[in-house]
């Protein structure tokens, strides 16, 4: 088995669930958003869209035999979904990371946002939706594939996250992410080749024993 297998599963399974017809075109395809949407979420009950894909990962794992799921206490982050409870992924390899899913609410609507972490204690790789008003929407495509790239980050073992005191730096599927003012594009060089960068750096081994690089591309997220 390979990711790209273990990816047509999830979609399978959320094909199969109660948000699988939940999807809506990017509003923002040919023009700009528009000031007062960065103050309206119009349709928050689609994003239950996001508890569901969550949902499909986590049973996809745990039916494969390739994690186990344990329900964990959130972690207090203070840039993570609120009202939120957590699901604890532990791989079979030793030297794989465990995925901390994270799923919170927004505006009333349960399991609308999920966070995923790693290592101990836990920081956040990512949050979608990152925001969840009506600017920062490009449509139900976009949102699955983002959810999908966190959980494939983890696994496919190319992760990356590091810190020091005044920066944060994340690469994963597309690139690397990063929070403050240093040579960011050196330390992923450096940290890539297999050198310790910043006071804290967390990577792991890929879940599966081959790699799939087609994995790690943009799926197609719900057909």
């Amino acid at each position: 088995m390979e990711l790209h297998d273990v990816v047509a599963h999830v979609r399978r399974r959320f094909k199969a669930g109660s948000a699988a017809d939940v999807r809506w075109s990017n509003p923002h395809e040919n023009r700009d958003a528009a000031p007062e949407e960065y103050s309206r979420v119009s349709d928050p009950s689609r994003y239950r869209l996001v508890g569901a894909r969550a949902t499909a990962w986590i049973e996809t794992l745990t039916e494969l035999q390739l994690a186990r799921a344990e329900k964990v206490t959130a972690p207090s982050w203070v840039h993570g979904p609120a009202d939120a409870r957590a699901v604890l992924l532990t791989p079979e390899g030793d030297a794989a990371l465990s995925i901390l899913v994270v799923l919170g609410a927004m505006e009333g609507v349960e399991d609308a946002v999920i966070a995923i972490g790693v290592g101990t204690p836990p920081v956040s790789i990512g949050m979608q939706p990152d925001c969840g008003c009506d600017a920062c929407d490009f449509g139900s495509d976009d949102l699955v594939t983002s959810i999908d790239e966190m959980f494939i980050a983890v696994m496919d073992g190319n992760l990356i996250y590091a810190e020091d005191k005044d920066w944060t730096l994340t690469v994963g599927v597309n690139g690397w992410s990063a929070q403050g003012s240093e040579d960011f594009g050196e330390l992923v060089a450096r940290a890539q080749s297999g050198a310790s960068v910043g006071r804290r750096m967390i990577t792991g081994s890929a879940w599966l024993p081959q790699k799939c690089p087609q994995a790690q591309t943009a799926q197609p997220p719900i057909g």
